[in-house]
């Protein structure tokens, strides 16, 4: 399989405290889309926030109802079985990426993540499907169901928003998965959480026993059933789907990660010369090892020591394909 890495560079090593994270599918989209598929007018575009780099829009060419998003491999709901099919031991799941409003001018009901069994068919898409709503509210069709009510939510009803990305501001979205609870987060915060029982005929356990027939997994639009809203026009960076619930800790990390700094360009390795040594450390900052094929998919510290003296430190992630 392909293997798709992201970098994002850090000021400090040992600065987090998060251990490694088996990760299904990353794309950071410095290189383009890599071996996903843009669907429609969506375009890489330049971040005006360096720290971003290279961004997906998916709509750059303006907006449409179920036509805009980027098409990712069909096997990614399917990696998530793939390690322990027989006893269906993994149980966990996160969607992670960072978003901005980009151009969008309608998305109150849009979704910002969708899977469904295959493309839309005349015009609208068909169970079995879940979908990430940019309204911080969810829904899943696959092998069972659930809508996550007002009932299922912890704090009795559901936050509906779409205000958080009002500020044009770029906003760490995270949504993870458990048998028997879903949250989503903006920015380390849970915007939503549910507790699901299979005793009130709810589940999402089919994401974790059937995630192999949500084969058209899409960011960034691809509207529910044969709903006429239009995919939204955000910009996308590092998306990330990991085969664990990611802590708030974790996510804390990753945005300090972001936030805290200035990626290795080849204007800074021209003036630092080449690179004469690489080292490979956990997020707890014990060594690993040199070798950056032999290491097992997760998120490590990369420390660069260039032929002027200069060292540099990158988080970065191997994932599985």
């Amino acid at each position: 399989m392909m293997k798709k890495l992201y970098a994002l560079s850090v000021l400090l090593l040992g600065a987090l405290s998060i251990n490694a994270q088996t990760v299904l599918y990353s794309n950071d989209f410095e290189d383009g889309v890599g071996d996903a598929t843009i669907v429609g007018n969506g375009e890489i575009v330049a971040a005006e926030n360096t720290a971003f780099g290279n961004v997906f829009h998916n709509a750059k060419g303006g907006q449409a109802v179920r036509a805009n998003y980027l098409l990712l491999p069909e096997t990614v709901f399917a990696d998530l079985q793939a390690e322990d099919l027989a006893s269906a031991t993994i149980t966990e799941l996160t969607i992670s990426f960072w978003v901005n409003k980009g151009t969008d001018t309608a998305n109150e009901f849009t979704p910002i993540f969708s899977a469904y069994a295959a493309a839309p068919i005349d015009g609208a898409n068909t169970w079995p499907m879940m979908v990430l709503q940019s309204r911080l509210l969810a829904q899943i069709n696959n092998a069972g169901w659930t809508d996550f009510t007002n009932e299922e939510n912890v704090d009795g009803t559901n936050t509906v928003s779409v205000e958080w990305l009002a500020d044009n501001n770029w906003h760490f979205y995270a949504a993870t998965f458990s048998p028997t609870q879903v949250s989503v987060y903006v920015d380390g915060v849970a915007q939503n959480t549910w507790n699901v029982s299979e005793a009130d005929g709810n589940t999402v356990n089919g994401l974790f026993t059937n995630g192999a027939d949500l084969k058209y997994v899409s960011l960034g639009g691809n509207q529910a059933w044969n709903w006429g809203d239009v995919d939204p026009a955000f910009m996308f960076d590092d998306l990330a789907i990991y085969s664990e619930v990611l802590t708030v800790a974790e996510m804390e990390a990753i945005m300090t990660a972001k936030t805290a700094s200035t990626s290795i360009t080849t204007p800074e390795v021209e003036a630092n010369g080449q690179v004469v040594s690489e080292a490979y450390y956990s997020i707890t900052g014990a060594k690993v090892g040199g070798d950056f094929e032999a290491l097992t998919p997760g998120i490590y510290i990369k420390r660069a020591v260039y032929s002027n003296g200069a060292v540099k430190s990158s988080k970065i992630v191997k994932a599985n394909r």
